[in-house]
């Protein structure tokens, strides 16, 4: 035990000495922060590296968030790929870029226009909507609902014409286009509501409740989608059959203190009661005469996702900012459309699909190594993102290469347990823990004697209950045998003159409650000497 602290207080001695960085930056009001920790506990695990910074932290002035991400972008040993912005623009500057409301003025690290981080921001205006849109962002992509698994290959396209030929006929163009792209990647029911067949906000809801990966609209609408596609978000009920939704229209987000009614896709619902988008694509400006330029970003959203194999939301939408600047030259659409969401959430694009894991179901503190494979329906899966946790020693990630498997390697293990977790394109996220014991563990009699009593235990390892026998030499009321986990916290413990030579232990804490795979030490208490049997609990 006490070396198991030594290791940890060197741990965090280096990371007081030294700001590593990270690959995911979170930025957030402090009032949100706490709510905002499960996301970031998820990239963190995942391999995004991820550092939450307060506004009391990095100050809550434009420029003063900008001078902090500008360091971090270029001192930081590890610099931000993704920025997450936490709280509306009451909350949290939405600054003007050349009478743009944008953050990209965050982002642009060389003054070329162009996103160096590719950004998101949760529009939040309270405590409940934060911790709502972040069980919605885990909802997608931690804990995917496959229940019913056809929606993740369904959508629903609107096109609101506006009776002009030369408008419509660039609706429609988007709109095709989006659809070819679905067809020819296996997507299912398309559904199509348009304004001349007699569709309204109604079809729209009824089109989300039955599921889809994505909702399209394209026509007219500022704050909304104009009618009769007018569509009240907080009337869906889809649950966690949760699309990304795209505003590809004039103003449908808000920049002042209330939210836009369209931007309520993402907004909408309760943290135990999900409904809406898990993200929303939409623009600050507004233009006149300008579909040519909002079917730009539209096609390129659409082709980043199924032509060029990119594979988180961040990236979709910065397609399509491209995509119009590179073709019309405009720096006021590239910058007017926004990522309100998780910049780094993986897109699905087909029915996730369970993969298998291959690696040591235990190591020993004397292991240097842990070789990982992946595979689906036992062909190797390229570029899964690995990454190893534990505690402050070991934090390592990597892509699995063509034939499925990566190495890591570390230096220094003590007692305790490995998280493991893998992530690829299109598949289930796979999450799993490896216990680390002292030496090897086989399944046989552990036990220790001393000068007054011998305890063992059988099995060890166990998964559902293991027993342990004990005797004593001098009958002592007050004796005790108790269960430490891996960093010294008592778990559960036994009165010796209350039973009678067998306690039968099913892996719970004093409260009754089922506890996690792990080392976990049993002891003598009181006792002169400091023996423990390590007993591995495999969940």
């Amino acid at each position: 035990m006490i070396k198991s602290l030594f290791f940890l207080l060197i741990a965090c001695a280096i990371c007081f000495s030294q700001e590593i960085g990270a690959r995911y930056l979170i930025i957030t009001h402090d009032d949100f922060y706490d709510a905002i920790q499960p996301l970031a506990q998820w990239k963190h695990r995942k391999g995004m590296r991820t550092k939450v910074v307060k506004l009391s932290e990095t100050g809550s002035s434009a420029s003063q968030i900008k001078d902090y991400i500008e360091d971090a972008y270029n001192t930081w040993q590890i610099p931000p790929e993704f920025l997450l912005l936490v709280g509306a623009p009451y909350y949290l500057p939405f600054p003007q870029v050349s009478y743009v409301y944008s953050d990209n003025y965050y982002t642009d690290m060389d003054d070329n226009l162009y996103n160096d981080i590719l950004s998101g921001r949760l529009t939040v205006h309270d405590t409940t909507e934060a911790q709502t849109v972040v069980n919605k962002i885990l909802l997608y992509e931690r804990t995917p609902d496959i229940s019913d698994s056809s929606w993740f290959i369904n959508a629903c396209l609107i096109i609101r014409e506006d009776y002009d030929p030369w408008d419509d006929s660039i609706y429609w163009s988007d709109i095709n286009h989006a659809k070819n792209h679905m067809l020819n990647h296996g997507y299912n029911i398309i559904d199509t509501l348009c304004r001349i067949a007699g569709n309204n906000a109604n079809d729209i809801i009824q089109a989300v409740n039955d599921g889809g990966a994505f909702v399209l609209y394209r026509g007219c609408g500022v704050g909304n989608w104009w009618s009769p596609f007018n569509v009240n978000p907080e009337l869906t009920q889809n649950g966690t059959k949760l699309p990304i939704v795209l505003s590809i229209t004039s103003r449908t987000i808000g920049t002042g203190s209330t939210p836009a009614t369209a931007e309520r896709w993402l907004l909408t619902g309760e943290p135990s009661l999900p409904r809406g988008g898990a993200g929303f694509f939409a623009t600050t400006t507004t233009v006149t005469n300008g579909a040519y330029l909002r079917s730009a970003v539209c096609k390129g959203f659409f082709n980043a996702v199924f032509q060029d194999g990119k594979r988180t939301f961040g990236e979709a939408c910065e397609g399509g900012r491209i995509n119009v600047y590179t073709l019309y030259n405009s720096a006021s659409e590239y910058r007017g459309f926004i990522t309100l969401g998780d910049p780094e959430m993986n897109i699905w694009t087909a029915i996730p699909k369970a993969i298998e894991v291959l690696h040591d179901s235990l190591l020993t503190i004397v292991d240097d190594s842990l070789h990982v494979l992946v595979q689906l329906n036992s062909v190797p899966v390229e570029s899964a993102l690995v990454c190893i946790v534990f505690d402050t020693l070991v934090y390592q990630y990597g892509y699995t290469s063509n034939n499925g498997e990566i190495t890591f390697y570390f230096d220094t293990l003590y007692p305790g347990v490995m998280d493991i977790t893998v992530t690829a394109h299109n598949k289930i996220p796979y999450l799993d823990s490896i216990p680390i014991v002292p030496t090897y563990v086989e399944e046989a009699v552990q036990s220790i004697t001393t000068h007054l009593c011998n305890i063992s235990v059988l099995p060890n390892p166990f998964s559902r209950k293991t027993i342990i026998h004990f005797s004593f030499s001098q009958n002592n009321q007050k004796t005790k045998i108790e269960i430490f986990d891996s960093i010294g916290r008592r778990v559960k413990e036994y009165i010796i003159g209350e039973l009678n030579g067998v306690i039968i232990w099913q892996g719970t804490d004093d409260k009754g409650n089922y506890l996690p795979t792990g080392v976990y030490f049993l002891r003598i208490v009181p006792s002169m000497e400091r023996q423990s049997i390590p007993v591995v609990l495999l969940r």
